[in-house]
C-alpha cells in the first residue's frame, strides 16, 4: 500500500483534539484504504476501534439512529468510530452531533464521497464541532516515498522525473496509476469518467440536461490555465450563464475542478471577476479531450505543467491541513503572474515555464506594484516547489 500523507495529519489532529473528522473526496482516491490505515495504526496503538461500512445495510443501520440505548450498545467498549460513505445515513450531521455530544472520549471519523453530499449536510448540525480534510489522488511525494528515494537527494529529482511523462499524461488516480500499462490505464479513465464524473453528478444534481454538464467539462479541458468567460460557455453551449455559473460550482464542489480567482488590491487596474480553471486529475482531463499523446509533440504541454504545479501545490497544503488562498495576479495592461499564495508571512508569486528561461515583464510589474519577487519554477527546481520547500 501507497502510504498517504494525510493519514499522520489525521492521526496527529484525533488524538489532540475533540473534533469528528470528516474526510472529503472523489470515488476512488483511496478514502476507504486510508481509513483503514488509520484503523491499523489506532488499533497498534492500543485504540478498540469500530469500523462501520455504510454501503453495507447491516452496518449503516447499526448507526443510522438518534436513539440513545442504540448508540449507547454501538460506542460500548470503543474508543474510535470509524464511519465510512457517512453520506448514505439519514441525517449524518445529527448522527455525528449526538456522538460527539454524548461521548466526549470517542473519536469520530466519517468519510464521504462529495463536499455537497456530506458537507452540506453536516455543517450545520456540527458547527464547532468538526475539521474536514480533503483526500486527493496521489501526490508527487507520496509516488516518491513510496519508492523509497523522498530523502534521497541523489535519486530524487531522477526518480520525479521519470515519473512526470506518466503523471501528466495518465494522472494519479491510485487505480490508473498502479495500471502501469499506457492502454489500460486509458480504458479505466474511460470508465471513470463514465461511471464518476457525471453519473454522480448527475444522479446527486438531478441535472436535467446530462449532455451540458458534459460539454462544459470539455470545454473547461480545452481551457485549462486559462480564465473562464462564463458569459462565452453560456453562448457557446446555448445555455443561460446562470446554469454556468452553477453547474462550475458542482464540478468544483464534485472534485473535479479546482478555481484560481485573482489577487487584486487595485480592481479599477487589474482584472478582478474571471477564474482560472485547473483540473484536479489530469487524467481525467486528457480523457475528456481523448488526447494521451506524447508529450513531446503536445501543443499543451506547457498548460500541463502548470496544471501539474498548481494541483500539487493544493495536495501539499490540503495533505498538512492547512489552508491557502491560491490565487494569480493580471493587470488590464496584460501584465501577469502565474501563481500567487497569500500566508499569514505575507505573499509568494510565482511563474511557470516547462523549459529554461527568465520571468516574464508582468513578473517586475508585480514586484513594483507589491514589493513581491517572482520565483520562476520549471523543470530544473519543481521538486522544492510542490515538495512544499519553496
Amino acid at each position: 500500500m501507497i502510504p498517504r500523507f494525510l493519514e499522520e495529519t489525521i492521526i496527529e489532529r484525533c488524538t489532540s483534539l475533540h473534533k469528528v473528522i470528516l474526510i472529503l473526496g472523489a470515488r476512488q482516491v483511496g478514502k476507504t484504504t486510508l481509513l483503514h490505515a488509520i484503523e491499523s495504526r489506532l488499533a497498534r496503538a492500543g485504540r478498540r476501534v469500530r469500523y462501520l461500512n455504510c454501503d453495507v445495510e447491516e452496518e449503516r443501520r447499526a448507526i443510522d439512529t438518534t436513539a440513545r440505548t442504540l448508540l449507547d450498545r454501538l460506542v460500548a467498549g470503543v474508543d474510535v468510530v470509524l464511519v465510512d460513505e457517512a453520506q448514505r445515513l439519514d441525517n449524518p450531521g445529527l448522527t455525528l452531533k449526538i456522538l460527539y455530544d454524548l461521548y466526549p472520549q470517542l473519536v469520530v471519523i466519517a468519510t464521504g464521497s462529495s463536499s455537497f453530499d456530506l458537507r452540506n449536510r453536516v455543517t450545520d448540525a456540527l458547527t464547532g464541532r468538526y475539521l474536514d480534510f480533503t483526500l486527493f489522488p496521489f501526490s508527487l511525494g507520496e509516488m516518491l516515498t513510496a519508492s523509497g528515494v523522498l530523502s534521497d537527494l541523489a535519486l530524487r529529482q531522477p526518480s520525479a522525473d521519470a515519473l512526470l511523462p506518466g503523471l501528466l499524461l495518465y494522472g494519479l488516480y491510485p487505480e490508473i496509476y498502479l495500471a502501469g500499462d499506457p492502454k489500460t490505464r486509458q480504458l479505466l479513465l474511460a470508465k471513470l469518467v463514465e461511471s464518476y464524473l457525471f453519473k454522480d453528478i448527475l444522479a446527486f444534481q438531478r441535472i436535467r440536461y446530462s449532455q451540458v454538464i458534459v460539454d462544459l467539462a470539455r470545454a473547461l479541458a480545452y481551457q485549462v490555465g486559462n480564465e473562464v468567460n462564463e458569459t462565452e460557455l453560456a453562448s457557446r453551449l446555448k445555455i443561460d450563464r446562470k446554469t454556468v455559473v452553477s453547474y462550475l460550482d458542482i464540478l468544483e464542489k464534485a472534485f473535479v475542478i479546482a478555481r484560481l480567482h485573482p489577487f487584486s488590491n487595485n480592481p479599477r487596474r487589474e482584472i478582478g471577476k474571471q477564474a482560472k480553471i485547473y483540473f484536479l486529475d489530469l487524467g481525467i482531463r486528457n480523457a475528456l479531450i481523448n488526447d494521451f499523446n506524447d508529450l513531446a509533440i503536445r501543443a499543451d504541454r506547457g498548460r500541463l505543467w502548470e496544471n501539474f504545479l498548481v494541483v500539487e501545490r493544493l495536495k501539499h497544503f490540503a495533505n498538512r491541513g492547512e489552508t491557502v488562498r491560491s490565487r494569480f495576479w493580471r493587470a488590464y495592461g496584460g501584465a501577469e503572474v502565474d501563481y500567487l499564495e497569500e500566508t499569514a508571512d505575507g505573499v509568494h508569486a510565482y511563474e511557470f515555464k516547462v523549459g529554461a528561461g527568465s520571468v516574464r515583464a508582468g513578473g517586475d510589474a508585480f514586484r513594483r506594484a507589491y514589493g513581491v519577487g517572482v520565483q520562476l519554477v520549471n523543470q530544473e527546481n519543481y521538486l522544492d516547489f510542490v515538495l512544499g520547500s519553496s
